[in-house]
């Protein structure tokens, strides 16, 4: 359970023309695993193992029908350097839409997570081109990097 009343996630342009989350697969949220692992580990494709495929997702080598947030707006805004559009997820709003969600820290070994200051929090929206709007609080611009 998320205790957060709400998730950050930095938007790519897509998203933020369209103004929803859109997963970069429409596959099931299952993957076989990937080396290295910690044993014990179960086999086959599991949703386990998507999670840690989606960390890899950032480097479009395995998209995921997952997308990234975070609980923590300082991290977003790291990810948002790029594109400077975030949006606030509210919580409360994903189990009505039918989205499941998936905290990094609960299915992956602490040494195995790439990034833990994020403390990722995946969304899926089964079988979905993109998650619904209503899902989203607010979404606004980071103001310009002074130079």
């Amino acid at each position: 359970m998320i205790d957060d009343m709400f998730l950050y996630r930095a938007l790519r342009p897509e998203e933020i023309s369209r103004g929803v989350l859109i997963p970069k697969s429409r596959e099931p949220f299952v993957a076989h695993p990937m080396l290295p692992q910690v044993l014990p580990f179960p086999l086959g494709e599991r949703p386990e193992h998507a999670v840690r495929a989606q960390q890899w997702e950032r480097e479009d080598r395995y998209p995921t029908s997952g997308v990234s947030t975070t609980p923590h707006r300082q991290r977003a805004e790291y990810y948002a350097r790029h594109h400077r559009t975030i949006a606030s997820i509210a919580v409360d709003r994903l189990a009505a839409s039918g989205i499941q969600m998936f905290r990094v820290s609960d299915h992956i070994d602490p040494s195995l997570i790439f990034a833990p200051e994020d403390d990722e929090v995946i969304l899926v929206c089964p079988g979905a081109e993109c998650f619904p709007r209503e899902i989203i609080a607010d979404a606004f611009e980071l103001p310009s990097a002074r130079t």
